[in-house]
């Protein structure tokens, strides 16, 4: 039964994990309505008595936080189209390989797009830095500001961004041979396991080490087509000269 009122989701534009989430609102043909919330101080997920982590989504008097618990819910409350598979192993196989992903995978390359950005200021350029006039002005203390704000938030330091880096090399090859058994994830059909692995994986796009990497082409090309599939914005890769600039490309 379709909800009375549109649902809330309250979200930053290119955060994977709200990616995540608005793809599970899509999936199911759930109305909804979003909050743009500021990433510099969070106040909009505050308000709500939260700590400032997106996505958080608001039904009513329900207020979920997370994505894993969003698709949760979703799935409870609008079990058509299904987000898992009906049978037992299917159900525990993509709830264990979303857990994953929301713990490693997601965190992971969240950490190491962070660095090259960081690294790279223009890919934060409509993001986190301003485009015009005035305010673009700004940009210089903006990024003396945010850094170090970033780096402590999501441990973008050298030996965390090398661990990550060294996670990532080893569970993208199991990505990738579970997309060529049978293109999907989990089962031989689309499910919440292809959603969080494809959402998680875009920010590696504008990682060099990885995008460019001919051994985890096809898991590129799968993650690409799903998305396009799907209608799913998708950051630019840089592949060649100068790094991409601005959403959806951070």
């Amino acid at each position: 039964m379709p909800p009375l009122e549109p649902m809330t989701l309250y979200d930053i534009s290119w955060s994977h994990f709200c990616e995540k989430a608005r793809w599970c609102l899509d999936f199911k043909k759930v109305p909804f309505t979003i909050v743009r919330v500021n990433p510099r101080t969070r106040g909009e997920v505050r308000a709500l008595g939260k700590r400032g982590d997106v996505p958080v989504l608001e039904d009513g008097d329900q207020v979920i936080d997370g994505s894993a618990a969003i698709a949760a819910y979703l799935e409870m409350r609008f079990p058509e189209p299904p987000l898992l598979p009906g049978d037992a192993g299917g159900r525990a196989d993509a709830l264990a390989l979303q857990s994953r992903c929301d713990d490693e995978l997601g965190p992971d390359t969240r950490r190491v797009g962070y660095q090259v950005a960081l690294e790279n200021p223009a890919m934060m350029t409509g993001t986190l830095l301003y485009t015009r006039a005035p305010r673009r002005w700004l940009n210089p203390l903006l990024r003396r500001l945010i850094e170090p704000h970033i780096r402590r938030k999501f441990a973008v330091f050298p030996a965390e961004v090398d661990r990550s880096r060294a996670r990532l090399h080893a569970f993208l090859p199991e990505l990738q041979s579970r997309a060529a058994s049978g293109g999907f994830m989990v089962g031989g059909r689309f499910t919440l396991a292809d959603i969080a692995a494809a959402a998680l994986f875009d920010p590696l796009e504008i990682v060099p080490e990885f995008v460019r990497d001919r051994r985890y082409a096809p898991l590129f090309e799968w993650k690409r087509r799903l998305m396009r599939e799907h209608r799913r914005r998708q950051r630019t890769p840089w592949l060649t000269g100068a790094p991409p600039v601005g959403y959806p490309r951070l």
